[in-house]
């Protein structure tokens, strides 16, 4: 009987008091190696080409997350001056952002505009996105960071 009456007390504040929800964490990080850019070393964007994985043993910290980099001078130009070289939205899908929604992103699904990188979901999803890319922008600006909270 005893425990019958704490299973009931149990289940009632269970269901008045809910457990909240998790929030993302503010950089977006790969499923299986818990790096910024899925590892992708970021300044390798903003040097045209392909973006390149980065090396483990040249490795920083902004905003909680571990990026890494293909080159020591990369990882300096990007402590220079990280929050021009770090990808919108915290490296989340951009068109995603802009429907007040989180989704990862596809490393080579990337642009930089307006001086700004962002990164999207897949090539197709990057089309959608960039097709009203202004407008795009704006709603996501409007939704972030406090999408963040509402996941």
């Amino acid at each position: 009987m005893k425990t019958s009456w704490i299973i009931l007390v149990l289940v009632v504040h269970f269901m008045l008091c809910p457990v909240p929800a998790r929030a993302e964490p503010e950089v977006n990080l790969g499923y299986f190696n818990e790096l910024a850019m899925n590892g992708y070393d970021v300044m390798t964007y903003w040097k045209g080409g392909d973006p390149q994985k980065g090396d483990p043993a040249i490795a920083a910290t902004y905003k909680g997350a571990t990026w890494v980099f293909t080159t020591v001078e990369n990882r300096g130009l990007f402590l220079a001056d990280p929050a021009r070289y770090a990808p919108q939205y915290g490296g989340y899908c951009a068109y995603a952002a802009s429907q007040n929604a989180i989704a990862d992103v596809d490393p080579f699904a990337w642009r930089i505009w307006e001086g700004k990188l962002y990164l999207n979901y897949s090539p197709r999803v990057r089309r959608q996105w960039a097709s009203n890319i202004d407008a795009n922008i704006q709603k996501a600006d409007g939704y972030w960071p406090v999408l963040l909270n509402k996941q």
